[in-house]
């Protein structure tokens, strides 16, 4: 059954993105076709042409905003006022904040850039890189500063940290029973134990 534009839907390629957005999160990307997403926007398969690229390219648009989603937000929590352990804190909890806004296309933008091609995956990469330099950066200076204990393997725990952030679209739900920003609290609290060395 096609899906109406939203009031967020400016024109028709919104509504294109935001279907292909839902039809990935649930369906993964090898498993829509471009038939699919016309289907639900409500258009015949070949006027899709009209508004976007391709399939690929399409995957690429959600993956590459999501990322700079996450890029700015948590920029602003890496330049804030505070201590490396507050501004880690911040980091990680901005994370959550963007995760549980659009859990599915946070799936689509850490888990299905793999459906890319090479040029493509490499675009991706170099972004996917920039975003953990941050949590590098914060880390090395944190080490420097004694906040956070100083026999840590940075690269290791950025890693860790990452990784565990990564799957939280798996599980965060902003319908569950704890609010999320509380499980947001106890995800920081779980992820800085690691880093504080006490």
């Amino acid at each position: 059954m096609a899906r109406t534009a939203t009031a967020s839907d400016r024109t028709p390629r919104d509504t294109i993105v935001r279907v292909a957005t839902e039809l990935f999160g649930r369906n993964s990307y090898p498993g829509t076709s471009m038939r699919d997403i016309a289907s639900e926007v409500g258009i015949l398969a070949g006027s899709l042409y009209a508004h976007i690229d391709g399939k690929e390219n399409l995957l690429l648009e959600i993956i590459e905003h999501g990322i700079e989603e996450f890029v700015e937000e948590v920029t602003v929590a890496f330049e804030g006022a505070g201590s490396a352990s507050e501004r880690l804190r911040a980091m990680i909890l901005a994370h959550v904040r963007i995760v549980a806004k659009q859990p599915r296309r946070t799936q689509i933008v850490f888990h299905q850039w793999r459906y890319l091609g090479a040029e493509n995956q490499r675009r991706v990469r170099k972004r996917r890189a920039a975003y953990e330099a941050l949590f590098t950066r914060l880390l090395e200076e944190g080490v420097a500063d004694g906040s956070f204990a100083a026999d840590i393997d940075v690269r290791v725990t950025v890693l860790s940290i990452l990784g565990s952030l990564n799957w939280t679209p798996e599980w965060l739900s902003s319908d569950g029973p704890i609010p999320v920003e509380e499980l947001s609290d106890r995800l920081s609290d779980a992820l800085m134990k690691g880093v504080l060395g006490r």
